[in-house]
Formats: C-alpha cells, sequence, structure tokens
C-alpha cells in the first residue's frame, strides 16, 4: 500500500526516485497480480505474489507513479477520493500535513480557541486541531466546514508547486486515462475520506455510494474495488460494501474484522529504504522481532540478501 509518490519528498520520505527503486526491487523478488487475480494468487516462497495498492488518488499518482508502473509494465490499482479532484479542494489530513510543515504563523484560532503553534508546541497544537475537527458533528461536513470558514486557506502559506506536487487530487481525465489502460484499476475510496465509524449510517452510504457513482462516471466501468479510508471501519460499513456490488474492499494491517474478501489486509511502504520493504515482502507485518536477527546482511545489501537467499532463511 502506497499513498503519495511527490517528485520531492517534503511531507514524507518517499520520492519518485525511491519508489522506482523500489518498483524495479519488487519486479525482481515477486510477481505482480491485478486486482480480479488477487484471491486466487498465492505466488511462492521464491516469488511472493503483490497487488500493488495507491491510497487516496493524488495527482502523482497519476503524474509521477503511473509512468513508472508502465515503463516497469507493472499493474496497480488507484483507490481515489472524490473530493480532491474538484481544483481548490483538499482532503483534511492534506490541510493538517500542509499546516504544519509550512504555515509560518504561530497560533491559529479554532472554535473560539486560540491554538499555539510557536516552536516546539506545533506537533502539539497540530495534535489539538486534529481533535478540534474530528469532535464536530457531523462528520465529515462540520471539520471541512471549520477548516474553510476558520482556519487559513491553504494557497495563503503554500506555493503552487508544492500544492500541485504533493496536495492535489487527480483530475477526471486523468482517471479516466489510468481506468483505460489495462495495467490498471481505479477503485473506490470515499468521497471526503471520512472516519467511517464517525459517521452518520446515512452519511457512510453517501461516501461510498456517490464516490462510486461518479468514478463510474468518470471511467465508464464498473468500480468494484473500494478502500477504507484508514482502515477505519465496522461490521456495518463492510456490509455495506458488499451490498453496493463492491467484489473486494481493503484495510491494512491494522485491521481487526476477518474476512478474505472485504476486510483484505496491506502492508503499508512508508519509507524509502528497502531493507524494510523487503522485511515486509518476505516476511510480512507479522515477522516476530526474534527473527529480524536472521536476515544476514540485508539492511547493508537488501538485494543481495534476498538473492543469496538469507531473506528466505528468515
Amino acid at each position: 500500500m502506497y499513498h503519495g509518490v511527490p517528485r520531492q519528498a517534503r511531507l514524507q520520505p518517499l520520492d519518485c526516485a525511491a519508489f522506482e527503486r523500489q518498483i524495479v526491487f519488487l519486479k525482481r523478488n515477486c510477481t505482480f497480480v491485478h486486482a480480479e487475480q488477487y484471491a486466487l494468487s498465492r505466488g511462492s516462497l521464491g516469488q511472493p505474489a503483490v497487488l500493488l495498492t495507491f491510497d487516496d488518488g493524488f495527482r502523482n499518482n497519476a503524474e509521477v507513479a503511473a509512468p513508472i508502473l508502465r515503463r516497469h509494465n507493472v499493474p496497480a490499482v488507484f483507490f481515489v477520493a472524490s473530493r480532491h479532484c474538484v481544483p481548490g479542494r483538499y482532503l483534511w489530513f492534506t490541510y493538517l500535513r500542509m499546516l504544519e510543515a509550512f504555515f509560518p504563523g504561530s497560533a491559529v484560532r479554532l472554535n473560539g480557541k486560540s491554538i499555539s503553534l510557536k516552536g516546539a508546541d506545533r506537533e502539539r497544537g497540530i495534535q489539538e486541531v486534529t481533535r478540534q475537527l474530528l469532535k464536530l458533528k457531523p462528520h465529515p461536513r462540520a471539520a471541512y466546514d471549520a477548516i474553510e470558514s476558520q482556519l487559513p486557506a491553504l494557497e495563503s502559506f503554500v506555493n503552487a508547486e508544492i500544492l500541485a506536487d504533493e496536495g492535489q487530487g487527480m483530475l477526471p481525465e486523468q482517471i479516466r486515462d489510468l481506468a483505460q489502460d489495462p495495467l490498471f484499476t481505479v477503485g473506490a475510496h470515499t468521497v471526503d475520506h471520512p472516519r467511517l465509524t464517525r459517521c452518520e449510517p446515512d452519511e457512510v452510504a453517501y461516501q461510498l455510494a456517490l464516490n462510486k457513482a461518479w468514478l463510474e462516471s468518470v471511467t465508464g466501468k464498473v468500480c468494484d474495488q473500494f478502500a477504507y479510508p484508514e482502515a477505519d471501519f465496522d461490521g456495518s460499513v463492510l456490509e455495506l460494501s458488499r451490498r453496493l456490488g463492491f467484489q473486494q474492499a481493503f484495510g491494512t494491517e491494522r485491521i481487526s474484522i476477518a474476512d478474505d474478501q472485504f476486510a483484505i489486509r496491506r502492508i503499508g511502504v512508508y519509507s524509502r529504504s528497502l531493507a524494510p520493504l523487503g522485511v515486509k515482502l518476505w516476511c510480512g507485518h507479522w515477522l516476530p522481532v526474534i527473527a529480524i536477527h536472521k536476515l544476514r546482511g540485508f539492511a547493508r545489501d537488501p538485494m543481495a540478501a534476498l538473492e543469496n537467499g538469507n531473506a528466505s532463511g528468515a
């Protein structure tokens, strides 16, 4: 599971060069599969089967990640939240990340309270802004209303280059282009990327159904793949995804619901290094800490370690 793949990584460790190194590494050591092959593709010890997925639908997925994947003939699924596909609109967590990284002021005012972002207070202040936004009801509409009416506009403190590279969602024509490529699948990821368990039932239905319908209108294809934002869902959300006609629904390694079709675990990639990627590829999230010492030479040269069989020996 990937998210954004920017040209320059300002808000995350992964940039386009590191991403391409990881794709080369994965292609050498695994077998890539398409979404519809996932249920039956188990791979082997020598060649694990990997379904590559991207959450959120950032524009850099179309402009940076997709060309790299095409160059290496690697399939992938792109789960798209539709809110930020409208120019000038952003996902709530994108706003908060950029507020923390780029806002030059020392405080913001939210819900009648001044929240310090000065120096060492900044991280704690962003946590408080997040807490305040997420407690507003109805979720997520009230949080977006508060961002738009009470907090500084993103364009007032982040330049256009950074917004294009790390903040904006795909344009409809970019989504359509991905869907028309046999390498790629476009999946749903809700309208606004909310915490689904904080939403009222009608809002959950709106978030899933409208996002699915919009993607189908843009691509001209049935949208039957879904990823729960932040893997935040419960049994009722799972059943709704089934009723809406999704064939598979994906979470992360943190989910507790057991369902091979509608609670599929994914392993997130959050580092530019090949070493943790290799560990996750071969051993998965459940690798016991005691086994790490068996990955002889992995940190020094992960690709050579795999080729020499050290990782499989773990």
